[in-house]
């Protein structure tokens, strides 16, 4: 099997397990690249008020600008912001003129880093993802990621109506499966071992896991106090 669409192949097997978002730019950062090597990944949310926050990160050091919980605005001179407003993927060679085209990323204080090419990904209206890699563009790239984009869109389209859920729940109490889910979880059970113990599929305790968090205003396991 070709190795694109062996990597596409892999990716369409991983989606249908249900990752969480962060689960999946893990995935990508390791996996997706045809050349075999890592690449740095991050998914962003696109808010109401032209921004983008960072959500899923993985690939970039610690004191690098990419982090969860930063806000940059959608603008062109930005390649994630490009990519939005013309609403296409956008393939950037890291050269000299990289910086030129894009003054913003100076401005935010970005220094140069030893990526090779960068490609942009609107996913929807909610959601951007950009990737950045340590080789070299090849012709059949293109196509790959199309393909990539239009995996991504299928599996964002299936948890778009738990993310638009999720988005007003703080404080709004448990349901009796959440709290029996959460008990679980106070326990220190893993997704696939409370599945097999309330009789339910992983990808639905993923769900039921995600909504009992945002009712609790945390962003996951390591903050019940049980647990830390």
């Amino acid at each position: 099997m070709p190795i694109y669409l062996k990597k596409l192949h892999i990716i369409t097997q991983y989606l249908a397990e249900s990752p969480t978002l962060d689960e999946l730019a893990n995935f990508l950062s390791i996996h997706h690249c045809p050349s075999g090597e890592v690449s740095s990944v991050y998914f962003a949310k696109v808010t109401p008020n032209k921004s983008l926050i960072f959500e899923a990160v993985h690939g970039f050091q610690s004191d690098e600008f990419v982090q969860v919980g930063r806000e940059i605005p959608i603008e062109s001179t930005r390649p994630s912001g490009r990519s939005i407003i013309e609403n296409r993927i956008i393939f950037d060679e890291i050269d000299p003129n990289y910086y030129l085209q894009y003054p913003a990323l100076i401005n935010d204080g970005n220094t140069p880093y030893p990526w090779s090419t960068k490609i942009s990904m609107p996913i929807n209206a909610q959601y951007f993802l950009q990737i950045c890699r340590y080789c070299s563009f090849l012709q059949e790239d293109k196509e790959f990621y199309q393909n990539v984009q239009s995996l991504l869109q299928i599996y964002f389209s299936k948890i778009g109506k738990v993310a638009l859920e999720i988005g007003d729940l703080s404080g709004k109490p448990l349901t009796e499966r959440q709290a029996d889910i959460l008990a679980l979880i106070k326990k220190g059970m893993t997704n696939d071992e409370i599945a097999i113990e309330i009789g339910y599929s992983s990808s639905l305790v993923k769900q039921e896991s995600m909504l009992i968090f945002s009712k609790l205003g945390i962003s996951g396991r390591k903050d019940l106090p049980e647990l830390t």
